[in-house]
């Protein structure tokens, strides 16, 4: 059943998730057990990859120049983390730090690559998908 339903509960408020769609996106995902305080990224390093949060709770720093103040953001379970950065190839907005022991879905930069190559209509629903809750979230 996962990670499906991790993609459900994630986006299912933007547009129906049926299986037929994005099934076939599950064999393009890596899971991970993550311990709490791993890092899973550092600010200004080059993208790895997006995760989608089955379990646990992850950190995002914002770090500003002077005189702006560090800025914190939590990401839960039914939450994508480092979604723009992979899609746009820039580098990390912020450091993510796995704040409870975390289970996450990661769809790397490889496997995306991988998936525009091989499956390019389910890559831009996909991207599509993201954007809205991207959107929505705001």
């Amino acid at each position: 059943m996962e990670p499906f339903n991790t993609l459900v509960r994630a986006f299912s408020p933007y547009e129906p998730i049926d299986r037929a769609t994005y099934g076939p996106l599950v064999p393009y995902l890596a899971r991970m057990s993550v311990p709490e305080g791993t890092v899973l990224w550092e600010q200004d390093a080059p993208p790895d990859g997006l995760y989608i949060i089955e379990s646990g709770v992850l950190r995002a720093i914002y770090a500003f120049a002077a005189p702006t103040p560090p800025m914190e953001e939590s990401m839960v379970p039914g939450t994508i983390a480092g979604e723009l950065s992979t899609l746009s190839g820039l580098a990390r907005n912020a450091t993510c730090v796995v704040e409870r022991a975390a289970v996450l879905w990661k769809l790397s930069t490889e496997s995306l690559a991988r998936l525009e190559r091989e499956r390019p209509e389910l890559a831009r629903a996909f991207t599509r998908l993201i954007l809205k809750g991207e959107c929505c979230s705001l």
